[in-house]
């Protein structure tokens, strides 16, 4: 993961919001973030050592959420681009099974939300 630029965010910083094109996945190094509402409602927590913005793994993927930063936070960032070229490294069918898992997620909270 040393290839990966790093970010630094600021307490209330929103580091994406909804509706923004997805075209990162960020992995948690320091911090927690939290995650918002299309209607600025509060709905969960992300911690250290976790990841967030799968959604970039879908080419032309949308946020579905916004997540804001909760004190200050480090975040190795990683491009739609670098995500799919490490999945196919091991196998191309990786990129397939991901993209239809997300697309079905994506669908699911459509659903959930209506």
């Amino acid at each position: 993961m040393n290839q990966f630029t790093v970010e630094k965010f600021i307490d209330e910083q929103f580091i994406f919001k909804a509706g923004d094109p997805a075209t990162q996945l960020f992995y948690l190094q320091e911090g927690e973030v939290e995650l918002v509402s299309e209607s600025g409602q509060f709905f969960g927590r992300i911690s250290q050592g976790q990841s967030f913005g799968e959604a970039a793994i879908l080419r032309g993927g949308i946020r579905s959420a916004s997540i804001r930063a909760n004190g200050d936070v480090v975040c190795k960032v990683i491009t739609n681009d670098q995500a799919i070229e490490m999945l196919t490294s091991y196998s191309p069918l990786l990129v397939v099974i991901l993209e239809a898992l997300l697309l079905q997620q994506a669908m699911n909270n459509s659903i959930k939300h209506s």
